[in-house]
């Protein structure tokens, strides 16, 4: 009973987080697309691209994104005892001290644009687009304060397994930065994205979250107490977190650097394709790691660890039945829907080729990119966030040399691969080390021989789509160039989505028809 609770909770707070960045990802999608019709792949946007540059390094080192993973299981450990007053005592300490670094370094950081600027790639020496990066990085930066506050705002919130107001955040964000680029766009051009960026920030991390934390009873005082216990476990946790290269961050940054010694238009066309492909993890990966975590943070402090390991082989397996053959369907397609998604005013054909291209490279790792947030936050549950980093940081480091030579060799497309093989590389180390660590040998070889059964039945399905699709391109039916690419699309995805449940059935990977008959007994 205890544990069919537990897995309907988990159900129910990924369905929230899941249907958040389903939509979440759809706002971002359309920001693209309005990115790509005002700018394409010209210098502007690669500006643009490179603004975030610094402000995510400030983020990442002021831990701005790890407050979920470190905060919230000090704070459920004081809540699990009814604790509250210490609660709140440990809350208000470290978002006064963090608040305090933020409002001092992000004028410094303002100051030292251009300099830091200065270390990137030969094209950005020059005088116009270094000029506009420097001013769009400026107007970006002061955000960041805004993520801080809105992160523990929103782990109070998912603590008390509040999962609602925290997946409002990226959609309010999102639309901010539509709406900056469609109002001021227009009257000050590129710029007006950033501004977005601004009041995004602050509309979906303080307007949206500070009403849902107060709800949830939060007690706010300053409080400076650099020898709290609570401050000095945080940052022993956080360090490890922050000095450590994690492969989705290093991406990030390693795709905007090296992107930067490539011609004109290239960093515009990875970042494209890897929005597009964030998009697809985001739902399977980043939604089930949010909604996993305080449930797996508290089977961890109950010392439930056995519950863990089968939760996380469940997590896994399902993102897996989805998304891998997914993958391979968006792959044979990729051309047709970097078309259908970007190929409109200054995104030309060309763009969209060479878009494409970068695209069907990042789906090869999107299975690894899932599975590694979910992985490393097993560890992060168990507050061991030291061997995540080690693993982490040496795999991006060890995948240096691959980005130096592939980005060399093949251009955007050597990025993709090599930021591919740098996490598939992490996520199979670190669940090898997992199941190493909890002697869950025979569990590993069970879900290994089903994830080669779901490639399996992927590739099949997918040969299905590339046969369907090259034989509606023989036959040259006259449409327009979008209207096309979305008949090719239906034509070949269909049927392939169908021979993909087919073989799913025969080979008892997953039981539809047992899955949708259990819809029906809950709905009535």
């Amino acid at each position: 009973m205890e544990n069919a609770s537990l897995k309907k909770s988990l159900s129910i707070a990924t369905i929230i987080m899941m249907s958040s960045v389903l939509l979440s990802r759809v706002m971002g999608l359309v920001r693209e697309q309005v990115l790509a019709g005002f700018g394409g792949t010209s210098f502007e946007m690669d500006a643009y691209v490179t603004a975030f540059l610094i402000p995510e390094l400030l983020n990442h080192f002021l831990a701005g994104g790890f407050l979920s993973i470190t905060f919230i299981p000090i704070f459920q450990r004081y809540l699990i005892k009814g604790d509250n007053e210490n609660a709140w005592r440990s809350f208000s300490n470290l978002l006064t001290i963090g608040s305090i670094l933020f409002v001092i370094l992000i004028p410094v950081t303002i100051i030292a644009t251009p300099q830091i600027l200065g270390l990137l790639g030969s094209h950005i020496s020059d005088p116009a687009h270094k000029a506009l990066a420097v001013h769009l990085t400026r107007i970006i930066l002061p955000a960041q304060i805004f993520f801080y506050w809105g992160a523990f705002f929103s782990a109070v919130q998912m603590a008390n397994n509040r999962f609602f107001l925290p997946a409002l955040a990226p959609l309010c964000y999102n639309l901010g930065i539509i709406l900056g680029g469609v109002i001021l766009g227009p009257l000050i051009g590129i710029e007006g994205f950033a501004w977005g960026v601004l009041i995004g920030a602050f509309a979906g991390n303080i307007l949206v979250q500070l009403p849902g934390a107060i709800k949830a009873g939060m007690k706010f005082s300053i409080r400076i107490d650099f020898k709290d216990h609570d401050l000095i476990e945080y940052v022993v946790k956080t360090i490890p977190l922050v000095l450590g290269l994690g492969m989705t961050f290093s991406n990030e940054i390693f795709f905007r650097f090296f992107g930067s010694f490539l011609p004109e238009g290239s960093t515009s066309s990875v970042n494209y394709a890897l929005r597009t492909t964030m998009m697809v993890v985001a739902v399977f990966g980043q939604a089930s790691g949010v909604a996993f975590f305080p449930f797996l943070s508290r089977l961890a402090v109950e010392k439930q660890f056995e519950k863990m390991a089968e939760l996380l082989n469940s997590v896994l397996m399902k993102i897996a039945i989805y998304l891998i053959p997914l993958s391979c369907l968006m792959m044979v397609l990729s051309k047709q829907i970097i078309a259908i998604l970007f190929e409109h005013g200054r995104f030309d054909a060309h763009a969209t080729t060479e878009t494409a291209a970068v695209f069907s490279i990042y789906m090869i790792g999107t299975f690894a990119f899932s599975a590694s947030i979910i992985v490393a936050r097993t560890f992060y549950a168990m507050q061991n966030t030291l061997l995540p980093m080690i693993v982490s940081t040496i795999t991006s480091v060890l995948s240096i040399p691959l980005y130096i030579y592939f980005s060399r060799l093949l251009g955007g497309k050597g990025i993709a691969l090599a930021a591919t093989i740098g996490i598939t590389v992490q996520f199979l180390v670190l669940y090898l080390i997992w199941c190493y660590k909890h002697n869950l040998w025979r569990s590993a070889l069970d879900i290994t021989t089903k994830l080669l059964k779901v490639a399996v039945v992927s590739c099949l399905a997918a040969c299905v789509a590339f046969l369907l699709k090259a034989e509606i391109i023989r036959l040259h039916f006259h449409f327009g160039k979008i209207t096309y690419s979305l008949f090719i699309c239906i034509s070949a995805a269909i049927p392939s989505i169908l021979a993909t449940a087919v073989l799913y059935e025969l080979t008892g990977l997953q039981k539809f028809r047992m899955f949708i008959k259990g819809l029906l007994r809950n709905n009535k």
